[in-house]
Order: structure tokens, then sequence, then C-alpha cells
């Protein structure tokens, strides 16, 4: 064998490692995509579900702080709020499922979602109802839609790691660098409340 053939053989063999390497980081970058898509068709129903509850005609609190950065004032405005940006967040991820500042987002919404199911609970269970107090069945529906989204978000979290181990493994490290891949963020799961 000459040292043309070897040189040759060489070449080859690190053209086809290069190019199963990147479709390895390509597969994986599907499979967190693909993962989103089965949390994210959990996810989505909470938004739904919290418009198709509030009330027809809302008092122009709950109006004004859905459409201004202002505080609710009622457990309705939160519970509005609090969807409207579980909504947004959900809409930002489903775009880009591999930017860690959208599933950071997408995680602090759900943590406000989680809050004002908390605080509309605790709110029940101390005071006296009122017809602005948030229905049970509403918020049982909503810990349920929370449960239910736990397998999915393990599996989501579970995919981001194996893409992020992977684009941090050399020598495909040195090969996500030349083509842009960029670790993804897991979920901030905030544990079900009811």
């Amino acid at each position: 064998m000459t040292k043309s053939m070897v040189l040759g053989l060489l070449v080859a063999m690190l053209l086809f490692w290069a190019v199963g390497a990147y479709n390895r980081l390509v597969r994986l970058r599907a499979e967190v995509s693909k993962a989103f898509s089965a949390l994210d068709n959990v996810l989505s129903v909470q938004p739904a579900l919290i418009k198709t509850a509030l009330p027809d005609e809302l008092p122009a609190d709950v109006l004004s702080v859905v459409q201004t950065p202002l505080p609710p004032a009622t457990p309705w405005a939160r519970l509005a709020a609090a969807g409207e940006q579980v909504a947004l967040a959900l809409a930002n991820v489903r775009a880009r499922p591999l930017d860690p500042q959208a599933v950071e987002a997408l995680s602090a919404a759900r943590g406000v979602l989680a809050d004002v199911r908390q605080s509309a609970g605790i709110a029940r269970d101390h005071d006296a109802p009122s017809e602005d107090a948030l229905p049970d069945a509403l918020l049982a529906r909503l810990a349920a839609l929370d449960e239910q989204a736990v397998v999915p978000a393990a599996a989501f979290d579970a995919a981001v790691q194996v893409h992020n181990l992977a684009i941090r493994q050399f020598p495909a490290l040195i090969l996500a660098r030349i083509w842009g891949f960029k670790p993804a963020a897991a979920l901030r799961w905030p544990t079900a409340r009811a």
C-alpha cells in the first residue's frame, strides 16, 4: 500500500465518521423536538381549559391584567394572566425546543400557574367561598393535567440530557462547535400542587 492510498483511506474514514457524527447529533436534536411535542400535547390543554373556564363577563381588573403587567387582584385575574403566560411560553418553546431561554420561560410560567392554583386552594381553605373563587373542579382538572405531564416532561428532560452529553463528548464536541450545536435546557418542573 502506498502512502497516498493510506492517506486517502484515512481521509475517507474521517469523512464517514464526520457524517455519522453529524447524523447522530441531528437525530438527537430531533428526539428533543419529538419529546417536547408529546409534552406540548398535554401542556397546551391547560391554557385552553383556563380560557374556556373564564367567566363570560370578566371584571375590568381581569381584562386590564391580561393586557398590562399590573399585578392581578382576583383569583380569576391571576389565573387568566398565568394561562396567557403559559400559552405564550409554549408557543416560544414550540418554535425553538432547544432554546434554553424559551424553556426557562416555560418553567417559570408553569411555576406561576402552580402558585396560582396553590394560592386559590389555600384561600378556599381559609376563607369563606366568594363569587370570584376558582371552582374546585377547575383546580382539580389543572392538577390532573400537571400529573399527566410528569411522564412527558421526564422524557423531554432525558432527551435533553442525552443531546447535551453527545455534544460535549470528544471528538463530537469539535464537530458540534463547528456546526453550531448548543446545549439545550431541561425543565424546572414544579411539583403538582392542588
